[in-house]
């Protein structure tokens, strides 16, 4: 065979070869593709499964361990000159025993006692109901309690999960807290004009809400300015339509978890109508505590345990 010959048969068969090469480097990227389209749902699913722990862990652990202080300015007409400027710290459901032990409500305390409030209100559920707590516990509760120092009165009210605790009176009692059972009472200070503070037990009482009216030891209280203290903020339709300004409630405990564009999860029975932290209904400020514990589940997501500081301002 001469050399032609051989050349092109050489030639031919390179030719036929070079085809087969493209299709394979032209296979490559396909395989490639497919193997990121196989992989692409198993990272969604980790990825998925990843934010669910990291949600969980931070709902569980972190959260429920913050304190965060909301302010508010409240201006009225109603209170003397000696009260501009008053200072209130409300805090409500503390439900020690749950995320609440020791170590955590000697931080509450330290955290209300940095605001250097005039008054303090505690709106109920000291105590969670699955909770046993020993004397030792009842005594660490009555000392942090008693070193609440305000610069003058501190009030507290029933909770739902109060009402049967026989712990809870002594507690209360013994750590400075005036216990206002359905009652009323005046809060004068500096000046012959007081204002008016109410606490209302809607659990195991039927509460004469005519207290709200006029006269408190026949003495007229129309033009005084009224505080209003309930746990369960449901039944504030009960007593609305009475001479009060301000209204502060718990029980929410905001829902525990707050999801975008849903009603928060976990309410309480007595709090599926009034839940947000803010209403005025017929010019009655009404403000719900968003509380410091736990109930139901312990875990708090978008909410975090809260006291609310409020400012009492006069005006013309």
């Amino acid at each position: 065979m001469n050399e032609d010959t051989r050349a092109h048969k050489f030639k031919k068969l390179v030719t036929q070869e070079e085809p087969q090469e493209e299709n394979k480097n032209e296979q490559k990227p396909q395989e490639k593709n497919h193997k990121k389209s196989q992989l692409t749902p198993k990272i969604i699913i980790v990825s998925i499964i990843l934010i669910i722990i990291l949600l969980l862990s931070y709902a569980n652990f972190i959260e429920p361990k913050m304190i965060v202080v909301n302010e508010h300015k409240i201006n009225t007409t109603l209170i003397p000159n000696s009260m501009n400027g008053l200072k209130i710290v409300h805090f409500s459901d503390i439900h020690y025993g749950t995320t609440i032990n020791k170590k955590e409500f000697d931080k509450i305390i330290n955290k209300i006692n940095e605001i250097k409030p005039d008054i303090i209100f505690f709106t109920g559920d000291l105590i969670d109901k699955n909770a046993n707590i020993s004397e030792e516990e009842q005594n660490n509760i009555i000392n942090a309690l008693s070193s609440l120092k305000p610069n003058l009165y501190k009030y507290a009210i029933y909770g739902d999960e109060d009402v049967d605790n026989k712990q809870f009176k002594h507690i209360i009692e013994s750590s400075g807290f005036k216990l206002l059972d359905n009652e009323n009472t005046l809060l004068f200070y500096e000046d012959n004009t007081p204002i008016e503070i109410v606490g209302f037990n809607i659990i195991s009482n039927n509460p004469n809400y005519t207290i709200l009216t006029n006269y408190i030891d026949n003495q007229e209280t129309t033009n005084y300015y009224k505080i209003v203290l309930v746990h369960e903020p449901d039944s504030i339709d009960n007593f609305i339509n009475y001479d009060s300004n301000l209204i502060l409630a718990g029980d929410t405990l905001g829902g525990l978890i707050k999801l975008p564009l849903f009603k928060p999860l976990f309410l309480n029975e007595h709090s599926q109508k009034y839940y947000k932290e803010y209403y005025n209904i017929n010019g009655t400020d009404i403000y719900i505590s968003n509380g410091l514990g736990t109930s139901y589940i312990n875990a708090r997501l978008n909410n975090a345990p809260s006291i609310n500081f409020y400012r009492l301002n006069k005006v013309e």
